[in-house]
């Protein structure tokens, strides 16, 4: 896989969901085999999603090295974010370095993938939850 495939799977994953209005995404190469993804989603009820990544390219497949996607309200108050940062209050956590923050609580999580936290936003969406 190369980086240009690896950034048009991100794109397939995104244009599946029904509930984003619009996208931006940018990446920059790092030869010879990584690269840095960063965008923001806005979703059709005005929150949005700042995401993140930092990956290597291995034979085995793509490497995440770094990320973030946090999702927000209209007014940028925190609705969740999973990272992978050395957040010392995470360091308890049996995941760490991977965590998910919640506005009052530090949960346990693996990194999941963009569609995994697509179908999360949409399912707080679709429940009309306060956003």
């Amino acid at each position: 896989m190369q980086i240009k495939d690896y950034v048009t799977s991100v794109l397939d994953v995104i244009s599946s969901c029904p509930f984003i209005e619009s996208q931006n995404l940018s990446f920059e190469e790092r030869p010879p085999n990584a690269a840095y993804l960063t965008g923001i989603i806005v979703f059709i009820n005005g929150s949005k999603m700042h995401f993140k990544e930092f990956i290597v390219l291995k034979p085995e497949g793509v490497n995440v090295l770094k990320y973030g996607y946090s999702y927000l309200r209209i007014n940028d108050s925190l609705i969740f974010r999973y990272d992978n940062a050395l957040d010392p209050k995470a360091k308890k956590l049996s995941t760490y370095p991977e965590h998910k923050h919640l506005p009052t609580e530090l949960l346990p999580a693996p990194r999941p993938s963009l569609g995994d936290i697509l179908r999360e936003v949409s399912f707080l969406i679709e429940q009309n939850k306060e956003l």
